[in-house]
């Protein structure tokens, strides 16, 4: 079960942020089946935390709240890890990337993994389905984010293992009403 805290939502016209606590990661799974269940629209989701704080099983959960029939591994030596079912407007599709291992994040290196025709796929026409692109590290991405996301960032509990505290900030119109839906 995921924990809402009382007054945890907070929102303004550009932004809106949301408090989780995960006791375990079946909870952290549930609590990325939830958000993917919820996605409408395409969406970037920008992960952040330190190693081990649940970013890959978040993305677990992700991919089954987005009906994706797939074992979720992490991206660090791969870079890269795509999800997809269906075809046409019905499809699904999860990229999963992970920027840990690059140098320095800078624009040569991310066209070296297709990182700008996955933010072009985002813009793309519904007609071709749904895309939630997730990136882990985000945070070392800076100035190359995109303007409209979804910030996640893990936080481990050092007195208690299993905890997970997330910290979620939308930044454009479909973040903040993903956030506003969860928050009911």
């Amino acid at each position: 079960m995921t924990h809402l805290h009382p007054g945890a939502i907070e929102a303004s016209s550009d932004s809106a942020h949301l408090l989780l606590t995960t006791h375990g990661p079946e909870e952290t799974i549930g609590l990325g089946q939830r958000i993917g269940q919820t996605i409408r629209s395409n969406l970037f989701i920008a992960l952040s935390g330190d190693l081990g704080a649940g970013k890959t099983t978040f993305t677990k959960g992700l991919a089954a709240g987005l009906g994706l029939p797939v074992t979720v591994t992490s991206p660090t030596f791969t870079l890269v890890n795509e999800y997809a079912q269906g075809k046409g407007p019905t499809a699904r599709r999860l990229v999963h990337v992970d920027v840990y291992r690059l140098e320095g994040g800078g624009p040569a290196e991310l066209d070296g993994i297709g990182y700008g025709d996955l933010l072009d796929d985002l813009d793309a026409s519904p007609g071709y389905g749904l895309l939630v692109l997730v990136v882990e590290w985000a945070d070392r991405l800076g100035a190359l984010l995109p303007e409209e996301r979804l910030d996640v960032e893990s936080i481990s509990d050092e007195d208690e293992p299993d905890v997970r505290r997330f910290s979620l900030r939308a930044w454009g119109e479909a973040a903040t009403g993903l956030l506003q839906a969860l928050a009911e």
